[in-house]
């Protein structure tokens, strides 16, 4: 039986809606997810190591122009730091998460906001430069590559409460908040204190 040229293009559309659904585009996650953090947070992980390669190979063989793409790499990095940290503070109110997540994300929040710290300080630093090339040009390298291990260590952090804790994931939020048969509380950051119980009264 022979195959009619009719057949064979109806067969390659439907073939082509089967790997490309085009009704998926359109950047609908950006309003389905729970923040936008996940947005951000690539940024400095791809930049940072950009600028310790970049501003190493600068200084180490005197490479100016090396040195003017670590910078670059370097202000672009404090820039997505920027951002991840604002959304990061912005999105631990919500989505629910227990005690563990909690506890994991304030390791993360303290990483990420010593990350802004140090990220300012090398931008501060790579300005006072000569020939392209930052003074005290190797401490400036150490504490780079201190930064550098500082977003891999936090992106680490974030990644195995996303995809081990299951943070801020739509399907695992029903086995989060109910955890040991339900009776485990999400933790929320709207009361920082408890409220002590009344005083008993005595009779």
């Amino acid at each position: 039986m022979t195959t009619t040229p009719v057949a064979l293009r109806a067969a390659n559309r439907s073939s082509l809606r089967n790997k490309m659904d085009f009704s998926l585009l359109g950047f609908q996650g950006l309003h389905q997810v729970f923040n936008v953090h996940p947005v951000f947070v690539h940024f400095p992980i791809a930049l940072f190591p950009s600028a310790l390669l970049l501003y190493g190979l600068g200084i180490i063989l005197n490479w100016r122009a090396a040195c003017v793409a670590g910078r670059a790499c370097l202000y672009l990095a404090m820039a997505g730091t920027v951002a991840a940290v604002v959304t990061g503070l912005m999105a631990q109110d919500t989505f629910p998460h227990n005690e563990r997540i909690h506890h994991m994300m304030q390791t993360h929040k303290t990483i990420g906001i010593a990350l802004f710290l140090m990220s300012t300080l090398l931008v501060i630093w790579s300005i006072l430069q000569k020939a392209q090339r930052p003074k005290a040009a190797y401490p400036f390298l150490i504490v780079l590559a201190a930064t550098t291990y500082l977003v891999l260590q936090n992106a680490d952090l974030g990644g195995r409460m996303v995809f081990i804790e299951g943070a801020a994931v739509k399907p695992a939020v029903s086995v989060i908040t109910g955890e040991h048969g339900g009776h485990e509380e999400t933790h929320t950051h709207h009361h920082e204190t408890e409220e002590e119980p009344p005083d008993h009264q005595m009779h």
